[in-house]
Parts: structure tokens; sequence; C-alpha cells
């Protein structure tokens, strides 16, 4: 199975949901959204949720880590534009 986790810079949930991945040796994609901002679209496609760490697996999305997350503005990140259709 492959997990990916969405995280930022700053975000101390993100810090502690990787801190927890790496103790109980959870194998994982990492896609850190300060240094990819590029991928922003990708997260936005499979959650509303405007909030982070992300973890999302072949069949669902979690948001947060032990009840607590932080949105993207607090983390200065920039929701990508939306589509017109």
């Amino acid at each position: 199975m492959s997990v990916t986790v969405f995280v930022a810079d700053g975000c101390p949930h993100c810090a502690a949901l990787l801190a927890d991945l790496r103790r109980r040796r959870v194998s994982c994609e990492v896609v850190d959204l300060s240094r990819e901002p590029s991928r922003l679209a990708e997260l936005a496609a499979l959650t509303w949720e405007r909030r982070l760490p992300v973890t999302a697996d072949h069949e669902r999305c979690s948001i947060g880590f032990a009840g607590r997350s932080s949105s993207w503005a607090e983390l200065g990140l920039s929701p990508p534009p939306r589509r017109s259709g």
C-alpha cells in the first residue's frame, strides 16, 4: 500500500506526524508543500479541506494529527486557482 503525507515547513502538527511515522517505521512519500507548492493542486483534488497535515492512501484521506491541524493560510500557502467550468 502506498501512503502519501502532505506537510509544510513551520507546521507543528506536520512535524509531530512525521516524528510519529518515523518512530513507528511507516514508509511513506512525504510531499513538503513549502518546497513543492505546485503539488497544492494535487492535494486540492483529494480533499476540499485546506488544512495540514494530510495523509492519503489508495482509498481515503486523513486531515490533521492527534486532532490538530494548521490551515494553509497560517502556513503561508496559497490555494491553487479554481478551474472555471
